[in-house]
């Protein structure tokens, strides 16, 4: 309801209160609620079973599950709204190479959705891993304006179940939106992939790396271009170039450095 000044209440954002959920089903089993009238529906991702998300939401009043094998995020609360759901650690194992790139993911998912959420679950992002802070927020502010994707923080999984329920019921109560889960991890084009090298290569992003391909013509124009080259792509300042040079040079130094030493040792195994 709006304020006498014409402003919107908070409490139209938070929706109709929901009591917590009645107990679990039996054998602690995932219950889909049977065709509740008024409930809005979430797809779950069955891989999502380990945590207790799925099971809070199946016995929430007002909130029908359904469990699929989705091919793009984790839950999908409408037609355009699908979240990628992260703890932190998850978060930090995209960013250091443990595990398939956040921006990948995301990125498949705008493929099919309009409106990606990234939910980040946790408290301690800045110090989970040894990784500059710096880092961190680069990546946050790149899903958000690169990639469109809106990212929000949770402090653990109740957290992030109430969260999924508002997003739900506000998609579909109050916008009257569907459900459809729908999307593929298509094969990547040669352009797509080039795109994808370049992004990673001192984490310039998919914006920078359109303009350096733009410029260069190919991923290997891109990475033996000298500082003053780089700088001729629009968006890639002084700064941005002495990166991208550092990555690579650096790189390869340790590459030929390894090898060097590696042939040494095979040369003085039997002595002289």
């Amino acid at each position: 309801a709006a304020d006498s000044d014409g402003q919107t209440g908070l409490d139209a954002f938070a929706g109709d209160s929901a009591e917590d959920g009645a107990a679990d089903g039996p054998d602690g089993e995932v219950a889909t609620a049977a065709g509740e009238e008024g409930a809005v529906e979430i797809v779950v991702d069955q891989r999502e079973l380990d945590s207790t998300i799925a099971r809070d939401l199946s016995t929430r009043d007002g909130v029908e599950t359904r469990l699929e094998t989705l091919a793009v995020g984790d839950y999908v609360c409408s037609d355009r709204v699908v979240v990628e759901r992260k703890t932190v650690s998850d978060f930090m194992d995209t960013l250091t190479g443990g595990d398939r790139s956040i921006f990948e993911q995301v990125k498949d998912a705008t493929r099919y959705y309009d409106r990606p959420v990234v939910i980040i679950e946790g408290t301690d992002l800045y110090g989970e891993r040894n990784v500059h802070p710096n880092a961190v927020r680069g990546a946050l502010t790149s899903l958000a304006v690169d990639f469109g994707a809106s990212v929000l923080r949770t402090t653990d999984e109740d957290e992030t179940t109430e969260m999924l329920a508002v997003l739900a019921d506000r998609e579909q109560t109050d916008n009257d939106r569907v459900v459809s889960a729908h999307g593929e991890k298509s094969a990547k084009t040669l352009a797509e992939q080039q795109e994808y090298v370049v992004a990673s290569i001192a984490e310039v992003g998919p914006v920078t790396a359109q303009s350096l391909l733009s410029t260069f013509g190919s991923v290997e124009a891109v990475v033996t271009a000298g500082e003053d080259e780089l700088t001729e792509a629009d968006g890639v300042g002084s700064v941005t170039a002495e990166r991208i040079r550092e990555v690579v040079a650096v790189g390869t130094s340790r590459s030929v450095g390894v090898f060097s030493a590696r042939k040494n040792s095979k040369y003085s195994l039997g002595g002289h």
